[in-house]
């Protein structure tokens, strides 16, 4: 029997469930794109009594990704008015240690009674000049997730990452997650079979 305890609803058509530990990654090419990957994941994790934080960056602003969020699920201002739900500015995370913090925002989600912690991130306000940075902190971040009950997608502008970036994209992330037509797909990255991603 599937140990359900392990895996949560992932909210993208064509993709029902993925496990916990799951630090994912997907590529968009505008606001439209990433509106159709983030809302509907998150209002998976609201629904699923989850702790939601979107940290967002242009070209969906938080005040944007709100109203998005209230076009897709009704009670919006509520999980907001709980703490169940938080837009995080990208602007105000630089110089934390950001793992650390996922960590111990886990720790809250439970503790509070929620079933775990669910991550969305734009990924946009990332500079040639963090990249390095920024690759070595995603890697940590795969590796540190594992078996805790946290899921974490991160989109990536396409006009932002040559072929070369896109691959260390999906290098620093146990998977990759495709829009084909109207249904979602998952690619595993095959270095970390064995891990959390082989529950996919």
């Amino acid at each position: 029997m599937e140990n359900l305890s392990h895996i949560t609803r992932c909210g993208l058509p064509g993709i029902d469930r993925v496990p916990f530990g799951m630090h994912a990654c997907h590529f968009y090419s505008n606001r439209d794109q990433l509106v159709a990957a983030l809302v509907p994941y998150s209002v998976a994790g609201l629904r699923g009594n989850e702790r939601c934080l979107w940290v967002t960056a242009p070209p969906l602003p938080a005040r944007e990704a709100v109203q998005a969020l209230r076009g897709a699920w009704d009670s919006v201002d509520d999980a907001i008015q709980a703490g169940a739900l938080h837009i995080l500015d990208s602007a105000r995370l630089k110089g934390l240690d950001l793992v650390q913090l996922w960590l111990e925002e886990e720790e809250r989600a439970l503790a509070e009674g929620h079933n775990g912690l669910r991550i969305a991130g734009n990924t946009s306000f990332v500079t040639p000049g963090d990249w390095s940075t920024f690759m070595e902190y995603e890697q940590a971040v795969t590796a540190r997730f594992n078996d805790r009950r946290i899921v974490a997608l991160c989109s990536y502008a396409l006009a932002q990452c040559n072929y070369q970036q896109m691959s260390e994209v999906m290098h620093a992330h146990h998977c990759t997650l495709e829009r084909l037509d109207a249904d979602w797909q998952v690619f595993a990255v095959p270095q970390f079979r064995g891990g959390s991603e082989s529950r996919l």
